[in-house]
């Protein structure tokens, strides 16, 4: 190989990668518009549709970070609600901030106009889900976590999905304090753990635990909690959840321990893989949403241009 060749070939080889990277994100960007879009719309807040299906209208970016809490993730591009969210978080983070139970590390939200993720979630379309992380993280606890920090510190999980069983030597005892804060506001409809922790939390709770009945076991949720709120008042394009039912820590529970369970958790892999369902059809209202002028972004809020 000639001398120019061979001095230059590291730097060719990152370019490829770089242009290959680049290509693979327009792929992504032509098959799903909704992660393209990067700033909210200039409409009313609204959030369209239903939680695994729909979009979201006039979104107010999270700020970095306050009272109580630090964003985690950043780099995403996922830290977007309904103001009704974010004014969620905010009092949320300040409780458990005055109750001296630490410094929440908020992750995962919704884009800047919702609608579906190409991986990760379904659910997260229309500005009214969040996901939490268990750990705390001293260094967000002193101050501001750079760029780098906030993309790169890892969660440390409470359970183990694999043997389907609690990790009790990650077990934080701040943890059901955190989420009964949660729970017991009236804008939260549901909040999704991993079985085994809330079957710590049944356990440790006793007969005081009408709480839990809003914490739901679901698969994953090892490292983080769901929490998921009611539609806002007024909210017409909304579709609510039904309202959880049955004893707090009751039968539902007992399935996530069941042999039918057991069985589904170690069945092998198919050989060829399944073909996706078809996605269902979005709102009417979502193609507005896709469409709109963007809005002025002030101090983390989405504002209405002229």
């Amino acid at each position: 190989m000639p001398p120019s060749i061979r001095h230059y070939s590291p730097f060719i080889a990152t370019a490829c990668v770089a242009l290959i990277a680049l290509c693979a994100a327009a792929s992504s960007f032509a098959q799903n518009p909704w992660e393209a879009v990067k700033k909210p719309s200039n409409q009313l807040p609204a959030s369209i549709g239903g939680y695994s299906n729909g979009c979201l209208s006039g979104a107010e970016q999270m700020p970095l970070r306050g009272e109580g809490f630090q964003l985690v993730r950043t780099g995403r591009d996922r830290h977007y609600g309904n103001p009704y969210l974010v004014e969620f978080l905010k009092d949320f983070s300040s409780a458990v901030e005055d109750n001296n139970l630490g410094r929440l590390q908020i992750g995962d939200m919704s884009m800047a106009r919702g609608g579906p993720f190409s991986s990760g979630h379904q659910s997260h379309q229309m500005g009214l889900d969040v996901d939490i992380w268990f750990s705390q993280d001293k260094r967000a606890a002193r101050r501001p976590l750079s760029s780098w920090e906030r993309d790169n510190i890892s969660a440390i999980p409470m359970a183990d999905t694999r043997k389907h069983v609690l990790l009790e030597k990650n077990w934080d005892p701040r943890i059901p304090s955190i989420l009964r804060i949660a729970s017991e506001d009236p804008r939260v409809a549901r909040i999704f753990v991993h079985p085994t922790i809330k079957r710590k939390m049944c356990d440790i709770s006793g007969s005081d635990n009408e709480w839990l009945r809003k914490v739901r076991p679901w698969w994953g949720h090892n490292y983080h909690f769901h929490v998921r709120l009611n539609c806002p008042p007024g909210d017409k394009n909304c579709k609510p959840q039904k309202k959880v039912r049955g004893k707090p820590c009751g039968g539902g529970l007992d399935w996530w321990f069941s042999d039918e369970f057991y069985a589904i958790l170690n069945r092998p892999e198919p050989e060829e893989p399944e073909e996706p369902p078809e996605k269902p059809e979005m709102p009417a209202q979502c193609e507005q949403v896709l469409a709109a002028p963007a809005a002025v972004s002030e101090r983390g809020r989405a504002t209405v241009t002229d």
